[in-house]
């Protein structure tokens, strides 16, 4: 209905205006036509009217004949009491005629009635001193055109007037002809800009047509629809206006998701680690006692559990007191030391699932400030997403090393990194892998690798992802040889 009522409103008018344009101007051209034909005959016969009565020829009937074949038209010599003495009527009520017909518009039987009106028209004409003068008849119907003007005295006693007279039939049939053929060329001119109007009215309803089903898509929660329209005026800005919207609206829609699903997972997490705090306790005391009666060998392994323990309580605490991670404590850690360290508390539980865990690390790598249970919980991750990649065995590989800066933006840094023979990660994926809560495992939150992206940033280093020479993916934290401010 919308579309209809914008194009009512421009083409109607348009062609309305075409309608009186091209009318206004066929009747111009009609009339400017008729009245040229006209006033050319009337000159004509004023020209030969002057030219018999001021000129020296002899007014005979052969003269006369030749005249009035020259112009088309009948010639009639008048004495001074109006009565035709001579002419090309062929009337039985003139003393001398000429038997051969001047025009041809001029039907035999309507030429000879008009000789006896022809002495009436002629006097009446006479009302003043201006010449030659000029009339128009009606006569069986036709409309005729007369000229008539005075014959000095010294030409010929005989004849004091000559009149020139022609039917009008021939000029209206030409008009009519003229009228036809630029109706027909105003016709066809009409139609032609109709079309075109009516192909510019649809380029301007057609894209607005399609912008407002777009936004109508939009509305109802439709973010993937676009136009398709490729213009460099007003629609085409409009159409990349809600382009950009929904773009917008769709990264603003995922966006809020993505908060509804952090303050969701945020809630749980803070009843989780509320309901674990006490067993949790529970085992670290029970870890102590057996601390106090436990042989040596045993102590290095009990120890290891109580750090894991106390790391856990940092983690519940954190969560319960802040609901975000806890501010770094920064100390120097060997990397290579820690990494030796995670494998150790690992290794078995890889080798049952046929994963060959092996380790290539730079021994001259020297220690960097960080906090100690946060890095752990960085290298856990990812080799725990790793394993996670290999259901049927596999390998994974965890290298260090020394990244040599260019300068004070970029120093020197140092990095781990850990690599699987997995599946790999597609491209597609790369760019939101660590910032939204994503996840193509069952039951996973996609908290991992946006947990880990969190701890880098904290350190002032970065975690990125690239294809391994395993097969599958490689992940690589960089960590900045300075210490990080406060």
């Amino acid at each position: 209905m919308s579309r209809s009522r914008i194009y009512k409103r421009l083409f109607i008018p348009y062609v309305l205006a075409l309608l009186l344009g091209l009318g206004g101007a066929w009747l111009a051209a009609t009339q400017l036509f008729s009245e040229t034909l006209e006033n050319r005959l009337h000159s004509q016969l004023a020209h030969t009217v002057e030219l018999l009565a001021n000129g020296s020829f002899p007014y005979t009937p052969r003269l006369l004949r030749r005249m009035s074949r020259l112009i088309r038209a009948d010639i009639a010599l008048l004495d001074a009491s109006g009565r035709i003495s001579v002419s090309t009527l062929a009337s039985a009520s003139t003393q001398n005629s000429v038997s051969t017909p001047a025009s041809a518009s001029t039907p035999g039987d309507e030429r000879q009635a008009l000789a006896p009106h022809l002495k009436t028209l002629v006097r009446d004409t006479v009302t003043g001193d201006e010449r030659p003068a000029t009339r128009r008849f009606k006569s069986g119907g036709h409309q005729y055109l007369l000229v008539w003007n005075t014959v000095p005295d010294s030409r010929d006693s005989r004849v004091k007037y000559i009149a020139a007279f022609s039917s009008l039939s021939d000029i209206q049939h030409t008009n009519q002809r003229i009228a036809m053929w630029l109706g027909a060329v105003a016709l066809t001119g009409l139609l032609l800009l109709a079309w075109i109007g009516h192909r510019v009215s649809q380029s301007i309803t057609l894209p607005i047509r399609e912008l407002a089903q777009m936004a109508s898509e939009i509305a109802v929660g439709n973010r993937d629809i676009r136009a398709r329209i490729h213009r460099r005026d007003e629609i085409g800005d409009l159409a990349r206006a809600l382009n950009s919207m929904a773009i917008k609206l769709d990264d603003y829609d995922r966006e809020i998701a993505e908060q509804s699903r952090m303050a969701t997972l945020g809630q749980m997490t803070a009843r989780i680690a509320h309901e674990i705090r006490n067993p949790l306790t529970a085992i670290k005391m029970q870890l102590q006692l057996l601390k106090e009666t436990a042989s040596a060998e045993h102590l290095p392994l009990l120890n290891s559990l109580l750090d894991e323990t106390r790391r856990l309580e940092l983690i519940v605490l954190s969560t319960l007191q802040h609901k975000k991670i806890a501010t770094p404590v920064f100390s120097a850690t060997s990397l290579n030391n820690l990494v030796e360290e995670i494998v150790q508390l690992l290794r078995l539980q890889f080798e049952h699932q046929d994963i060959e865990l092996s380790l290539s690390l730079d021994a001259e790598l020297p220690a960097v400030a960080v906090d100690r249970d946060m890095i752990t919980q960085i290298i856990l991750n990812l080799l725990l997403n790793a394993r996670e990649e290999l259901p049927d065995g596999g390998r994974i590989r965890i290298s260090t090393g020394t990244t040599h800066g260019n300068d004070e933006r970029q120093p020197d840094s140092v990095y781990f990194s850990v690599d699987d023979s997995g599946p790999g990660i597609a491209e597609s994926h790369w760019r939101t892998l660590f910032t939204e809560t994503t996840s193509n495992k069952p039951g996973g939150f996609g908290l991992g690798l946006r947990l880990c992206h969190e701890l880098a940033e904290l350190h002032h280093g970065h975690i990125r992802i690239e294809h391994s020479d395993l097969g599958g993916a490689c992940f690589r934290v960089s960590l900045p040889l300075t210490e990080p401010p406060p």
